[in-house]
């Protein structure tokens, strides 16, 4: 499959690569810098883009069979982070273009704000509220605008806190309705590995049962 990844430099986009890579996909990054790609191989093209720019954009779309986004922004304390809802529009209307409909955007846990009321300890509602809380705004505000589409079969993907561990064959908990995995949320074990998320974005490439959700996710031990 021909990969668009936006975000590729983080440190999740860093492990989608790899992995996309391992299996066979052709992937074009689209990064801000270059340089910050490391990675060489046959099927991997690196291109400098300011995905803020739709007529930047395009022309990748138009070669591409999925987009995929990692992209994090900066906390934001003031208002909603706006970044999320401006890029995604942006991969919207350029698939819509296009004529593509598969795309896959990270976002997190919690992003819906009644979610946020339910989850853990009082300090992870605190951090939740007024460290975060606006960068969920953003991440919220897109998925209202990506759910309003026709044209695109998405997957927003919401991993709890993000960890550095290798990859892993640990199976997933998923939950389409609630913003967060209300299983294992006051269990306290609600952290995932980046790898693990670029793991579970690949496996549900091609899954019809993930098209059009907002999708939860937790790893737990097999």
């Amino acid at each position: 499959m021909r990969l668009l990844v936006l975000g590729a430099s983080g440190q999740t986009g860093q492990h989608l690569l790899s992995q996309a890579l391992e299996k066979d996909h052709h992937v074009t990054a689209l990064v801000r810098t270059p340089s910050k790609i490391t990675q060489t191989h046959e099927n991997l093209k690196v291109v400098q883009c300011d995905v803020f720019d739709r007529s930047q954009l395009q022309p990748h779309v138009n070669d591409c069979d999925a987009v995929i986004s990692t992209l994090g922004f900066s906390v934001q304390f003031r208002e909603p982070c706006p970044h999320f809802l401006t890029v995604e529009g942006n991969v919207s209307e350029c698939m819509r273009e296009a004529g593509k409909r598969r795309c896959i955007f990270m976002h997190s846990w919690y992003t819906d704000p009644a979610s946020r009321e339910k989850c853990g300890s009082f300090m992870v509602r605190m951090f939740v509220k007024y460290f975060i809380g606006q960068v969920l705004e953003g991440m919220r505000q897109s998925e209202i605008e990506i759910e309003k589409s026709d044209h695109l079969d998405y997957t927003f993907v919401l991993p709890g806190g993000l960890t550095n561990g290798p990859v892993t064959e640990k199976s997933f908990i998923t939950n389409d309705t609630d913003f967060y995995v209300s299983q294992v949320d006051r269990s306290g074990a609600t952290r995932t590995d980046r790898a693990d998320v670029a793991r579970y974005i690949l496996s549900i490439l091609e899954d019809e049962d993930s098209f059009r959700k907002i999708r939860a996710i937790c790893p737990v031990e097999n």
